[in-house]
């Protein structure tokens, strides 16, 4: 069996990485070890630890001028791919959260990128998946697209705003994010889950800073993290890690605009050095890693697949958003009477339901190759 990959970023983005190989383990699950499989990424080359043919995603993965000339000669650029795609058995879209736009400028990026990989996955004919994933919003024309993921066998997308658009399409199923699914298997895995501490000790933050938004959501933001902290610090004892010190994404250098001078130890060193009964984490992935090493984490969310990845774990009382976040919410949900036991319970169960979910998305992707 032959099977191509749609969608691929780069894997220099561990994230973004993490979809492909998801993906793949996914194709292998369900079609065995000596499943043919190509992956078309935009950055092709950071793939390569794959033992897998590569290709680069037409427009995406030009450089300078190049781009340019692919885009105008928009047909002749697709026309490798569109070959690729009619010698396959199965093309699969991988999971993640790009088929959105926020700007006209993202939107004419869209249509000649992953939107036009979707239509000429669509025009070929050949069976196709799209991995669970959020869709939209749009910043402009998008019922083509619509159109085109209502052609495919099988669209799983990951959070109800995306699933609201296709309410009449029988194709697109509800599912984990690719991510929780694998997280879920890791979960049940890990005891402490269910001998949590009856109240929160020691805490350990894991912040970011405030997105693009108005000076005056982020004052407010500011102002209610201060007093988030000062809050949490008359309770228990607090202590600091941070997710991310990239250039351009330095974390460290808020919590010091926020007067932490104390060190700041990569979140993982910070679990194990302190042991905390649990992680406050304005990072999905902070969150994530928490859970991983058996810690109740509540998520400060920035974005819906936040929201979306806690809604199907079953613990969507512990998130909130971080535009607006109600202070006293997070302080009454976490100090409730046997909160982090609760959590560790609730979590573990609708762990084993998201492992059956899992099974029900394999059944339907074998079920469009038979």
């Amino acid at each position: 069996m032959n099977v191509t990959i749609l969608h691929g970023y780069s894997a220099s983005n561990s994230g973004d990485g993490l979809l492909v190989d998801l993906a793949i383990a996914t194709v292998l699950r369900n079609f065995g070890a000596g499943t043919l499989i190509n992956v078309v990424a935009s950055d092709p080359q950071s793939f390569g630890y794959l033992p897998y043919k590569r290709y680069g995603a037409p427009v995406m993965a030009a450089k300078g001028f190049g781009r340019v000339k692919e885009a105008i000669f928009l047909k002749q650029s697709y026309s490798p791919l569109a070959d690729l795609l009619n010698s396959s058995d199965l093309i699969v879209g991988v999971g993640g959260g790009y088929m959105r736009s926020k700007s006209a400028l993202e939107h004419i990026k869209l249509k000649l990128g992953h939107a036009k990989q979707l239509e000429t996955a669509i025009l070929s004919k050949v069976p196709s998946i799209y991995l669970p994933q959020s869709i939209g919003p749009f910043h402009g024309e998008s019922s083509t697209i619509v159109e085109h993921y209502a052609s495919a066998n099988a669209v799983f997308v990951r959070d109800n705003r995306s699933s609201d658009i296709f309410q009449t399409n029988e194709n697109v199923y509800r599912a984990p994010d690719m991510a929780v699914q694998a997280l879920a298997k890791k979960i049940l895995l890990q005891p402490k889950l269910i001998r949590c501490a009856s109240s929160p000790a020691v805490i350990c933050i894991v912040l970011r800073k405030p997105l693009q938004w108005s000076k005056e959501k982020k004052i407010s933001y500011v102002s209610n993290l201060r007093l988030l902290l000062r809050m949490l610090r008359a309770k228990s004892e607090v202590v600091y890690a941070v997710q991310s010190t990239g250039r351009g994404n330095d974390d460290g250098a808020f919590y010091r605009e926020l007067g932490i001078t104390q060190d700041l130890p990569p979140l993982k060193a910070a679990l194990a050095k302190y042991q905390p009964d649990l992680v406050i984490s304005v990072r999905l992935h902070g969150a994530i890693e928490s859970l991983l090493a058996g810690v109740p984490a509540f998520h400060i969310s920035y974005e819906r697949k936040g929201f979306g990845a806690y809604q199907d774990m079953g613990v969507e009382d512990w998130v909130i958003n971080e535009g607006d976040f109600n202070v006293d919410t997070i302080i009454d949900t976490v100090y409730a009477p046997n909160a982090l036991s609760i959590f560790g319970s609730k979590l573990t169960a609708n762990c084993k339901e998201i492992v059956a979910k899992t099974a029900l998305m394999d059944n339907i992707i074998k079920g469009v190759v038979r």
